[in-house]
């Protein structure tokens, strides 16, 4: 299969935004920190934290609403307002209540959907519904959890990572929801969307590189006719180098400061589990980010669309671009659930 010179440029240039806007979330959640000692309220509405949680919290809206779009006819248009009301509270329910108040306020809208689906005898589009809240609700939601990056452990005021544990938007609810959310931020939440972003990213360019110079065996025709088996491979080694870049800038050369990697002593951290975090995450994140690339185009093929959205041009929606992404998100935040 060769590789097209007008489809190369586009997804490169395409691919080179969307790289950009990447690092620059990243760079946020480094350089714009709110440590527990701010006090100042306009830090906290500023911090990168606070930021990131908002446009990941708009790129959910956008993505459950092109779901919404893809299914059609198969939910009538009076669970309409069920989605609109998912969509834009996410973000409110995220602040209240962090990512568990996601899982419970689904399971809330679900069971309101019931109501309606019994009402109308519609069991076919309850199920739908059930599937747009998991994919890509859910999913895109584990990258707030990344982003927050909360810890199980309570560090006391003389511990080595006590300095470095932040506060943010969320931390001025305390006085009155009594969470103290703000003692359990810690600054992994730049390693956690990095690891998201270089690994997706270059599983996806090494996958289309190789399986366009040397594809040759096809991997799933029926779903993409254009993906072979070669082009798998070369993505999973593409996933690996995306992981050791990872590494090279937090761990290795400690670029952005080692309180942000995973080999800070204060995290207490063993060689042989931080080792592992770097090979699970390259590994099956790229085959994660591989899944999720054929589940999406699964899905249109099923709901007869070739784009989920045209919010992008000829490049598709937000779905289209983040597939993987929200697959690899899922997986980082499994590794990540058990180590902090």
């Amino acid at each position: 299969m060769a590789l097209n010179k007008k489809s190369l440029l586009n997804r490169v240039l395409v691919g080179s935004v969307i790289f950009v806007v990447m690092i620059g979330m990243v760079l946020l959640n480094v350089y714009l920190p709110n440590y527990i000692s701010d006090s100042s309220t306009i830090d906290k509405l500023v911090g990168g934290r606070a930021i990131n949680s908002v446009l990941f919290a708009i790129l959910i809206l956008i993505s459950v609403v092109e779901m919404r779009r893809a299914l059609g006819k198969r939910i009538p248009d009076c669970f309409s307002w069920i989605v609109w009301l998912y969509g834009f509270g996410i973000m409110p329910i995220y602040m209240l209540f962090g990512f568990m108040g996601i899982l419970f306020f689904s399971l809330i809208v679900f069971i309101v959907s019931a109501m309606i689906a019994l009402m109308r005898n519609s069991a076919e589009s309850l199920v739908y519904i059930a599937f747009m809240l998991v994919y890509p609700g859910m999913f895109m939601a584990t990258l707030l959890y990344l982003n927050r990056s909360a810890s199980t452990h309570v560090y006391a005021a003389d511990s080595i990572m006590y300095q470095y544990l932040e506060s943010d938007i969320w931390s001025v609810l305390d006085p009155i929801l009594k969470t103290r959310h703000d003692n359990y931020l810690l600054p992994l939440n730049a390693i956690s969307i990095a690891f998201v972003f270089a690994v997706s990213t270059f599983t996806d360019t090494f996958a289309y590189f190789v399986g366009g110079l040397f594809g040759r065996k096809k991997l799933c025709p029926e779903i993409s006719p254009k993906k072979t088996v070669e082009g798998a491979v070369g993505g999973i080694i593409g996933g690996l180098l995306g992981s050791f870049l990872v590494f090279v800038l937090f761990d290795w050369t400690k670029v952005f400061g080692p309180q942000f990697g995973l080999t800070f002593e204060g995290l207490n951290l063993s060689t042989t589990n931080t080792v592992l975090t770097y090979v699970i995450i390259g590994l099956f994140g790229s085959v994660a980010t591989q899944v999720g690339d054929l589940l999406a185009s699964m899905i249109k093929r099923y709901c007869g669309i070739k784009d989920y959205s045209r919010l992008l041009g000829e490049h598709g929606g937000i779905i289209d671009r983040l597939d993987g992404i929200m697959f690899n998100s899922v997986l980082v935040s499994f590794v990540f659930m058990f180590i902090l």
